[in-house]
């Protein structure tokens, strides 16, 4: 499973002593026990990202064993663009959002944000046949951490070897 993990949802996600972290915890999971990767791009994703330095590290760790992954920043930038025209109501601000999505064909989006997913998931955002989104918003949406909603551009999706799972769980708690 490959996941758009939202930075307002990323201590949720990374941190034990978050107070949300249970319901965003199946996301690390899966990510370290299970096929999972974290996906991102583009320059407000990065900048966004900056203002979490305590996570970087791990981050950094999780792209170097291929558990994280980078779109194309200058194509996500560019869908940014686009979909920032086609946007007529003020309350989007998550534009890079579904240009990641379109850039990197990754379905599945971590966010504790539901305000943005009746914006995010407008199909006037995306190419034609283009299945949308769907969003990771707690635990009850676990069902969705699953190979069916990773394009086949992102396989083959591999486990961590136990020894950088533990090694990046010890260095989390």
């Amino acid at each position: 499973m490959a996941i758009i993990i939202d930075t307002n949802s990323i201590a949720n996600v990374f941190s034990p002593s978050s107070h949300k972290h249970t319901e965003f915890k199946p996301v690390l999971e899966w990510i370290l026990t299970g096929k999972g990767i974290m996906i991102y791009g583009g320059t407000k994703y990065k900048k966004e990202l900056s203002k979490t330095p305590k996570y970087l590290p791990i981050i950094r760790l999780l792209k170097d064993v291929g558990k994280v992954i980078e779109g194309c920043n200058e194509n996500i930038d560019k869908l940014q663009k686009e979909i920032e025209n086609k946007n007529d109501d003020t309350d989007f601000d998550d534009p890079h959002l579904p240009a990641i999505v379109v850039d990197t064909k990754c379905r599945i989006i971590c966010s504790e944000d539901t305000r943005s997913i009746n914006h995010v998931t407008n199909r006037k955002y995306y190419p034609n046949n283009f299945k949308l989104p769907v969003f990771y918003t707690s635990k009850v949406n676990s069902n969705l951490l699953q190979d069916k909603y990773v394009d086949k551009s992102l396989k083959p999706l591999c486990k961590l070897n136990k020894l950088h799972s533990e090694r990046i769980k010890r260095i989390l708690k």
